[in-house]
């Protein structure tokens, strides 16, 4: 097992608010009552208030390498992106007191919104998605206004030339905005699943524009089909045992997610895990196997069709494919055949046959020789680097970031594993050399998946999103090194941490729940159980500021009087009358500054024990 680890320490702290420009009234910045009436509309276009003198053009925007993708400077312009129009503004009072301008550029269909508040510290933030539209939702806006950002949103496209262009954009206007011609704007990059690829090929193939970012919830150039195919791969074969593997996972079950199941299983499911799945994800099986996905995990299926057309016939029909192989995995695939789509039966196992050229991708070993050859044919396109390179704009994942980066993966990721974050890490690691502590950082949250707090037994990560865009600012803007990043180890596909967290790091607390001291409790009904909880907040990642119990794991959250710090101890006692099987919740939350009364930027995790309930 291979444990990571980086070698720097730091504080960090809050920075003073000092909004540029003159100050009226409360010590709120004055700004113009709209940008028309200052002279900056133009025929719908922005302008100068005066007229300039000439000057020369900016240059043209040009990749950096014949055939590579766009490098964008602060000073070019993309001739794609390059006549920006503004549409409408107005004041808004929800979420926060904030102007909104809103716009597009020419010829494109490409929109975007900008949303200045009242309080402004001097830089924004920017959430970046391939199928978003133009408007930020309030929590992005707030959160923003909170720390001290305007918001900028821009319609998804692929890659990171429209949300460059608007962000450069973005600075003209504020600038007049908020009256502070000449003044320093940092901006900030972030983007989730798809909004991952955008945001490192962002990173990666601009300069001047962002200062820094944070990618979650990553994914790597193999991810897209590989990931969804296997876990249809696991549902065609697992599905009938999934309760039963989902029983072991979870607290207080036997831990032995195999046992029980037939030779074939046992080696998919080996398969599967090997690959990234996470083993826990399994607690929520619906979501692994996508039984309520319509598509059946295959939503990439007419792609590879497109792409690697002969594929099919040759499952069926050539060697070292499944769908020749005399073996039980095999003879199940083809007494199959005769009820599902041979196209889609085939592709459960596409991942075999794309065995990644570029090096690294270690889950891929089980599928090579002892001279690194691969043990089955392999198809003449990989799919994978293929579809990567156009939703990142022609970004190649090599690390070499320009900014400052922290990476947010989840340890119940079954869309994008957790490995990939380790992967990307690597690459940032190998590129940066020397310069790899000062620029970048990897966290883990541990319950938590892809979407959010959708399943039992999950957290919301979002607050962890909005810790790491302040941290990052602090990082670029005034040196303040965010909390180190995530100790952790990678063996056969599966991410691992530390169970204290001290050891751990990042910035998640770390929650321990028992009952009657242990993770699983048998009681008669009418019997009170007694709780006991330990939460504790990493080193330098703030103090615990909430708690709270849920006793039924429904949901129903009764708050948990706590002091705030960075250990905090709770007890409770519940008493069960129905006969069942209970799975009782302690939720915690952390924030950097100890804050009790914000909404943003809680980091929260929890801890769940089995109660079993007899009449």
């Amino acid at each position: 097992m291979a444990d990571h680890d980086d070698h720097l320490d730091g504080a960090h702290g809050r920075a003073r608010p000092h909004p540029p420009g003159r100050r009226g009234p409360r010590g709120r910045p004055k700004r113009r009552a709209s940008l028309a009436a200052a002279g900056v509309l133009l025929g719908g276009a922005l302008a100068p208030a005066a007229p300039a003198a000439a000057a020369e053009p900016p240059p043209e925007c040009a990749p950096r390498e014949p055939g590579g993708p766009l490098w964008i400077t602060a000073g070019c312009v993309d001739p794609m992106y390059d006549r920006p129009v503004i549409d409408a503004e107005a004041d808004a009072a929800e979420p926060v007191p904030h102007h909104r301008v809103s716009g597009h550029f020419a010829g494109t269909g490409v929109k975007f919104t900008f949303y200045f508040p009242r309080r402004w510290d001097g830089r924004f933030h920017q959430l970046v998605y391939p199928t978003q539209d133009a408007n930020a939702t309030a929590e992005t806006i707030g959160s923003g206004a909170d720390a001290g950002a305007y918001t900028v949103q821009v319609t998804g496209t692929p890659g990171y030339r429209a949300d460059a262009a608007a962000a450069k954009f973005s600075r003209t206007v504020a600038a007049r905005h908020y009256a502070s011609p000449g003044k320093r704007i940092h901006g900030y990059v972030y983007g989730g699943s798809g909004g991952s690829y955008q945001t490192i090929g962002a990173m990666e193939n601009t300069t001047g524009v962002w200062d820094g970012a944070v990618p979650f919830i990553p994914g790597t150039p193999t991810s897209i089909p590989n990931n969804f195919f296997v876990r249809a791969f696991a549902r065609f074969v697992l599905q009938d045992k999934a309760e039963r593997i989902a029983d072991a996972v979870r607290p207080g079950g036997s831990g032995d997610p195999y046992a029980g199941l037939t030779g074939v299983e046992r080696s998919v499911l080996r398969e599967v895990t090997a690959m990234g799945v996470p083993l826990r994800a399994w607690q929520n099986p619906r979501y692994v196997l996508g039984l309520d996905d319509p598509q059946g995990l295959l939503g990439f299926a007419e792609t590879v069709k497109a792409m690697d057309p002969a594929y099919a016939d040759d499952f069926w029909s050539e060697p070292g494919y499944l769908g020749t192989e005399r073996s039980p995995l095999g003879d199940l695939f083809r007494a199959a055949r005769d009820d599902h789509d041979p196209w889609s039966l085939a592709l459960l196992t596409y991942h075999r046959h794309q065995v990644p050229d570029r090096p690294g991708f270690d889950v891929w070993d089980r599928f090579r020789d002892a001279a690194g050859r691969p043990l089955y044919p392999q198809r003449p396109v990989e799919v994978g680097p293929a579809i990567s390179t156009g939703v990142s704009g022609g970004g190649t994942h090599t690390g070499r970031i320009t900014g400052k980066m922290i990476m947010v993966a989840t340890l119940l990721d079954t869309d994008a594993f957790p490995w990939h974050a380790d992967w990307y890490a690597e690459q940032a690691r190998r590129a940066l050399g020397p310069a790899y502590d000062s620029r970048f950082r990897v966290w883990f949250n541990d319950n938590a998946d892809h979407i959010g707090a959708h399943l039992p037994g999950l957290v919301d990560y979002a607050g962890v999103l909005q810790r790491a865009l302040r941290d990052v600012s602090a990082w670029a803007e005034r040196g303040v090194p965010p909390p180190r990043s995530s100790r952790y180890g990678v063996a056969d596909g599966q991410v691992t941490v530390p169970a204290r967290a001290a050891a751990r790091r990042g910035v998640q607390p770390v929650v321990d729940l028992t009952a009657g001291r242990t993770d699983r409790i048998d009681v008669r009904a009418g019997r009170p159980v007694a709780f006991r909880g330990t939460i504790q907040a990493p080193p330098h990642a703030g103090r615990v500021v909430s708690a709270g119990w849920d006793f039924t794991g429904t949901g129903d959250v009764a708050p948990a009087p706590v002091r705030p710090g960075r250990t905090v101890h709770v007890r409770a006692t519940f008493t069960y009358t129905e006969p069942g099987t209970y799975y009782p919740v302690l939720r915690a939350a952390s924030h950097r500054d100890g804050d009790t009364r914000t909404p943003y930027a809680l980091v929260r995790n929890l801890d769940r024990v089995r109660v079993v309930v007899h009449p």
